[in-house]
């Protein structure tokens, strides 16, 4: 009898561990959006918690402070534009027009307060593209 108490016990804490880890992956991975889903979403007064989004960054919304530091920009999928804040060091090449993405949640004035910023570069393992009859590492023009 002792044995089945034992073993009903380390059963439902197995399982409620197992739940709160669950719940925990799930709050930190967050959700894929795009900007205008996360501005809709932002609009109707849902609270979409943990976001992630992948998007351009308006180069003239820039502002950055290096001691504090704090770092403000928007980001645009060419209709829409997105506020965001990221309190850390700005990416050395966030500048550069690669499209980023922006991990975070909304505050209470609709701005986008980013907890990580991870820049996205070209591989360096795509194959570059070369004009039919172009010598090598002459590029197609555009």
């Amino acid at each position: 009898m002792k044995n089945k108490k034992a073993l009903v016990v380390v059963g439902i804490a197995v399982i409620a561990v197992g739940l709160l880890i669950s719940a925990g992956m799930q709050n930190a991975m967050g959700e894929n959006m795009t900007v205008a889903q996360a501005l809709a979403a932002n609009s109707r007064g849902e609270n979409p918690g943990f976001i992630q989004i992948e998007s351009k960054v308006d180069n003239d919304t820039i502002k950055y402070d290096s001691t504090v530091p704090i770092l403000k920009f928007e980001l645009t999928d060419g209709k829409n534009r997105l506020p965001v804040v990221y309190r850390d060091v700005m990416p050395d090449n966030f500048e550069s027009g690669y499209p980023v993405i922006v991990e975070g949640r909304f505050d209470e004035k609709g701005v986008l307060q980013a907890d990580k910023l991870l820049v996205k570069c070209p591989s360096k393992y795509e194959e570059e593209k070369v004009a039919p009859g172009a010598a090598p590492g002459e590029k197609i023009k555009k």
